[in-house]
């Protein structure tokens, strides 16, 4: 029989902190059932690692696990421990010789990139936190080298991806910013509280020493009050996170990936915006898969489905062991329950990891507003210069010819892309309600008029929807949303669309609208219909001619398509009847914003003289719901009448009114 064991790395200490934390993470482990379980220091404790790898030899291990204790990569990592456990030039993972015994050995990475450490800080905040006026400073050692920078940062991101709006990365030494620095800048700014959150594995001189005297602190004080402006300023000094028994859970899941020598445990969250498709594809990457129904809105025929593949199905979260949990990005991580995993994937990112790469040329659009929109006129303009295209939105799916062909009703959250068509068209286009595979020809945000809350608002949607954008394609994003943006993703290169599309006549209902816009390099005008809200559509165009210029569409082809769209079945569609205007919009993304925008629309066409607002408050088959009293207030300050109706589709009398704009929410979302 094989025997395996692990071997935990520690830098060393001539302080008793490091090899303290050391032990009892080891001890901790050996008490979750680990046997072989070793410790081995880079330098100045005891035992070395030399030490250690000689100790495994002589027991007759076989197999080792080196799990560095340690939150970044550094020299230590690069240079100075690979060769201390055998391996050589750069090597991960190699059979090695001790004491003539020959040892398969694998150096895993440092865990600062997990995302259990942002959950684990932000436990630490949501314990420490007493107002809500407070700002959170992520420490970190600081390198010469870029790697432990990247680390602070990126968790510092994470957190304001969880929702807390004052994050700082600061630095004791070497880099920047400076701790100090930062700590100064946060007093001037009026925070209430300072928290201060060092990612250092344990107790030394710099936390000991120099770190308080930079945040106004007595050594040995964990908490304190300092005088500025006036005011005193609550001080929070939490200890290193190295001695965090959710550590150990992590250390184990790397120990369980490469020890077992077994299938990976997926956990997979919601069922209802393509949990299953998840958990299927999963199952044929050779994970076993449990599939949760969170919602309990699942039907049988679903459920048997996954039974027959050999997939658990349940309605409530196991309280057990995951390597990985996949959910959708809205998702709280109360749903996760009593599970323990060791890591976390959005639906975007299990996508991202599950689609194949030999596909159609693909288009995907995101955003807050004019989503649906932008797919539409996309679809038309290419299907006019001969592309062969499918489209797929919150109306439904199915190739777009002169018109698009709605075959199938399917939902527009991540999942459904892998169901895409894989051939048979030029260009598939997918609307996409929070984020995409991350690997389109083309990812698009059309806006975010607003950043609005999501997962009980610990998250923002800006989180979800930037995990659209590609890192094989062209990235497209509205020119003053950059910065936004480039902070989620600085790593990609990012193109802007601009406002380029304006009307050169006075709007009128019912009526054609004459617009103008640049497009390559030219000005160009052309005739919009008048069967739907030509002016609501301006930002839409904006966005679609970014995306056909990326595509050389020829102008003439643009122009034409153009004067031939008639909107979007639903979308500020506009119709007459017995000398009464009708508009009509029924789509998921109707709120407050939504209707704001129309009624503005309307009230630059002077038809909000005898106008009646119809707004039906029932969400069907969408996640997000209407606010009926921000909804008054916006038809209030447009001086126009209106019914809120109970939903349950009874009738509304709109007798005596010139114009009545009727608001439904409603998609397959």
């Amino acid at each position: 029989m094989v025997k395996k064991a692990i071997l935990i790395v520690g830098h060393g200490s001539r302080y008793g902190y490091n090899k303290a934390i050391m032990e009892l993470q080891k001890s901790r482990l050996e008490e979750m059932g680990f046997e072989n379980v070793y410790i081995g220091f880079n330098e100045t404790s005891s035992p070395k690692i030399a030490d250690s790898m000689q100790a495994m030899a002589a027991d007759g291990v076989d197999e080792v696990v080196a799990i560095p204790f340690f939150i970044a990569s550094g020299l230590h990592m690069t240079r100075d421990i690979p060769p201390k456990l055998g391996l050589k030039d750069g090597k991960k993972e190699d059979c090695v010789e001790v004491c003539g015994r020959r040892m398969k050995v694998l150096f895993e990475e440092p865990f600062g990139r997990d995302p259990l450490l942002a959950t684990l800080l932000k436990e630490r905040i949501d314990e420490e936190m007493k107002t809500g006026n407070a700002a959170v400073i992520v420490v970190g050692h600081g390198s010469r080298l870029p790697y432990n920078k990247e680390i602070i940062t990126l968790n510092a991101d994470r957190l304001k991806d969880m929702g807390y709006d004052a994050v700082f990365p600061a630095f004791n030494e070497f880099d920047e910013p400076d701790l100090k620095e930062v700590f100064d800048g946060c007093l001037a700014a009026g925070y209430d509280e300072i928290l201060v959150l060092p990612l250092f594995i344990s107790l030394g001189d710099h936390l000991k020493n120099d770190i308080p005297p930079k945040i106004r602190l007595k050594d040995g004080e964990p908490e304190g009050f300092c005088e500025y402006g006036g005011k005193k300023v609550r001080i929070v000094y939490l200890p290193p996170v190295g001695e965090d028994p959710r550590l150990t859970e992590l250390f184990a899941a790397k120990a369980r990936r490469h020890l077992r020598g077994g299938r990976m445990d997926a956990l997979v969250l919601d069922m209802t915006h393509g949990g299953h498709l998840v958990a299927e594809r999963l199952k044929d990457r050779g994970w076993n898969a449990t599939c949760v129904d969170v919602y309990h809105l699942s039907t049988p025929e679903a459920r048997s489905r996954l039974a027959d593949r050999g997939i658990e199905v349940s309605y409530e979260t196991p309280a057990r062991h995951f390597d990985a949990v996949f959910m959708p990005a809205h998702c709280p991580d109360s749903f996760i329950g009593g599970a323990v995993v060791d890591k976390r994937y959005t639906f975007s990112e299990a996508v991202k990891m599950l689609i194949g790469d030999d596909l159609p040329f693909r288009i995907e659009v995101t955003g807050v507003k004019g989503k649906t929109s932008t797919c539409y006129l996309i679809a038309h303009i290419l299907d006019a210069c001969g592309r062969k295209v499918f489209l797929h939105t919150s109306r439904g799916q199915g190739p777009y010819v002169g018109s698009h062909k709605v075959t199938e009703l399917k939902s527009i959250a991540p999942p459904y892309i892998m169901e895409l068509p894989s051939e048979g068209y030029d260009v598939v286009i997918s609307e996409v309600s929070l984020g995409g595979s991350g690997k389109a020809d083309i990812a698009l945000i059309t806006n975010l008029v607003e950043d609005y809350g999501i997962a009980k608002d610990s998250r923002k949607a800006s989180y979800a929807k930037a995990q659209i954008l590609s890192d094989r394609g062209r990235n497209v994003v509205k020119e003053d949303e950059y910065g936004t943006w480039h902070s989620k993703r600085p790593d990609l290169p990012l193109e802007t669309y601009r406002n380029v599309c304006e009307a050169v006549e006075k709007p009128a209902l019912g009526k054609p609208l004459r617009v103008r816009y640049e497009y390559l390099g030219k000005t160009e005008e052309a005739v919009l219909g008048g069967s739907f809200l030509a002016i609501q559509y301006l930002l839409s165009i904006d966005a679609a001619l970014k995306v056909c210029e990326l595509m050389d569409i020829p102008a003439d082809d643009v122009r034409n398509a153009l004067g031939t769209f008639r909107g979007v079945p639903g979308r500020g569609e506009v119709s007459q009847s017995g000398g009464v205007w009708k508009v009509n919009e029924r789509n998921p993304g109707i709120s407050h914003l939504s209707i704001d925008m129309t009624m503005r629309c309307l009230k630059e066409m002077d038809a909000l003289d005898g106008c009646l607002a119809v707004v039906d408050p029932v969400s069907r088959r969408v996640c997000d719901k209407m606010h009926p009293e921000l909804i008054r207030s916006v038809l209030e300050k447009y001086g126009v009448e209106y019914v809120i109706t109970d939903g349950n589709g009874g009738a509304v009398d709109t007798s005596g009114y010139k114009t009545i704009v009727t608001f439904v929410k409603e998609a397959w979302q």
